[in-house]
């Protein structure tokens, strides 16, 4: 006669052991999870900021490149161009704003202080669709406003040329051409130049911009406007 074989099941002990290792893992997945799901929120929210920056940075860069040799008038009628550099910020007019199209445009770039004690970098902007820029002190309509960078360390900005537009054309006492130099201000109204180049810091990030090389041209065949 054949034996019936004794089944055993679980006891309460066991049961109650194996609910609380479940409940345990799963309590630890949890944990777990959340603190990946915390720090991919952060990579990501880093990522898309970073991404926003280069993206302004780059428009900048290229209102900058396409800056335009602007004749004006100042007060006493004498001509100059359009262009003020300080170490805090320039002013110019380019061909490629960020916000206006198909009309140039001019631009203020300049560093502003932030409660942490770093800096942003600003970014204004006023179309010139329709209206005459011939004098210095023209009143303009500064539109648009954007912050290119924010939590910066340090920014500044510098100008090579030359001291004054003599000077860009004479000789050294041994015959040679005078080299420009790299200065914190540029005043162009003053100067009746533009800078050769125009450069700025950018916390750890440095650039140099070249100026357009048609700007006595444009001065000469504006001269004669008297």
């Amino acid at each position: 006669m054949a034996s019936h074989r004794r089944l055993r099941g679980f006891t309460l002990i066991e049961l109650l052991i194996s609910v609380a290792i479940l409940t345990m893992v799963i309590g630890l997945s949890s944990f777990a999870f959340s603190l990946f799901s915390r720090d991919w929120d952060g990579l990501q929210s880093d990522f898309e900021r970073t991404s926003g920056q280069m993206q302004r940075i780059e428009l900048v860069s290229r209102a900058l490149t396409d800056a335009l040799p602007w004749v004006v008038r100042d007060k006493d009628g004498r001509p100059g161009f359009y262009f003020l550099g300080r170490e805090e910020g320039v002013t110019l007019v380019t061909a490629s704003p960020v916000y206006a199209t198909g009309s140039p445009s001019v631009i203020r770039l300049f560093r502003e202080p932030e409660p942490s004690g770093t800096w942003r970098l600003v970014y204004e902007e006023a179309p010139l669709a329709g209206m005459l820029l011939s004098e210095a002190s023209q009143t303009l309509p500064f539109k648009h406003r954007l912050i290119v960078v924010e939590r910066v360390p340090n920014i500044a900005f510098r100008y090579q040329g030359w001291a004054t537009l003599q000077e860009s054309f004479s000789d050294g006492a041994d015959g040679q051409s005078v080299a420009p130099s790299w200065w914190n201000e540029f005043d162009g109204l003053v100067r009746v130049q533009q800078p050769l180049r125009l450069g700025f810091t950018l916390g750890e990030f440095e650039a140099v911009f070249s100026m357009p090389d048609r700007a006595n041209v444009t001065l000469s065949r504006a001269t004669p406007m008297n």
